[in-house]
């Protein structure tokens, strides 16, 4: 199961305790919609082809795609963010290790009081 739908499994349990799940990719516009499409997701997948947000996050992995272009990629990261503030992330150099959704939805609860 990828991360993304280990968090639509739980998207239940995300809601009830006040999260609303957004996930960021640098795949275009139509690429996200078919992943969200053939994956069942229930929560957008939005675009950030430029790698703009990428960069204001200080998440750039420079040469970090995989051969043989090496192409600029972002770090995996998630962030819990509440009335505009990033309340809560996690930050990983591996592209393969992401935040398993039931201490992430621990992390939801503590943060949100839900």
């Amino acid at each position: 199961m990828s991360a993304l739908e280990g968090l639509q499994a739980h998207a239940d349990a995300f809601a009830a305790a006040g999260a609303r799940i957004v996930a960021v990719s640098p795949d275009s516009v139509a690429e996200n919609r078919k992943v969200a499409t053939d994956r069942g997701l229930g929560f957008p997948i939005l675009s950030d082809a430029n790698l703009a947000l990428t960069r204001a996050l200080g998440l750039l992995h420079e040469g970090g795609g995989v051969p043989p272009d090496f192409r600029d990629i972002p770090r995996p990261a998630v962030f819990i963010v509440n009335q505009g503030t990033i309340r809560w992330r996690a930050l990983t150099d591996n592209w393969r290790v992401r935040v398993r959704p039931e201490p992430l939805l621990e992390e939801v609860q503590r943060v949100l009081g839900g």
